[in-house]
């Protein structure tokens, strides 16, 4: 079957077109910086001393995204939140733990995600903490690639930088 050169223009452009959206998707499945920063905002407002995760909505910026954040309040109580970007609670748990706290300040939140911007993010999709003192930061850099950087809790220097080049 021969195929016309319009046929073949037409298929191209719109092979282009689906493979550039699903690209653009991807590359918004994060917030931005200041996003990330409101989010640590929101959740040291609520009452959280101590950041278990920082998550931003794939859909963030727009008027029905989410945050999603975990953390303690307290010595005893851990409290998981949905909030919308304005600040207002969608869902809260809360529960008692005998291990903690245990996270980031809001402070080292925020020195966090400067450090991972020094290190080429200008998206962040995750912050998170585990009770070793492990941080974690995933989102993407200007190119779109997804970065994952970790840190200890002691230093803002990463301990390892991987980027997927599969973008």
């Amino acid at each position: 079957m021969k195929m016309s050169k319009k046929t073949i223009i037409s298929t191209t452009v719109a092979s282009t077109l689906v493979a550039s959206l699903a690209a653009a998707s991807l590359a918004q499945a994060a917030g931005t910086v200041d996003e990330a920063k409101r989010a640590v905002q929101i959740g040291t407002e609520y009452g959280i001393t101590h950041f278990h995760s920082i998550e931003l909505d794939d859909d963030f910026g727009l008027a029905d995204s989410r945050i999603e954040l975990e953390g303690w309040v307290d010595s005893e109580w851990y409290v998981e939140l949905d909030v919308n970007t304005d600040g207002s609670i969608q869902k809260e748990q809360r529960r008692k733990r005998n291990d903690g706290p245990w996270g980031m300040s809001s402070e080292q939140a925020l020195s966090y995600i400067d450090a991972s911007v020094n290190e080429g993010m200008q998206q962040i999709e995750e912050i998170s903490a585990d009770s070793r003192g492990n941080i974690e930061v995933d989102g993407n850099n200007a190119n779109g690639q997804e970065l994952e950087i970790d840190y200890r809790n002691d230093s803002m220097a990463p301990r390892k930088v991987e980027i997927d080049d599969r973008s």
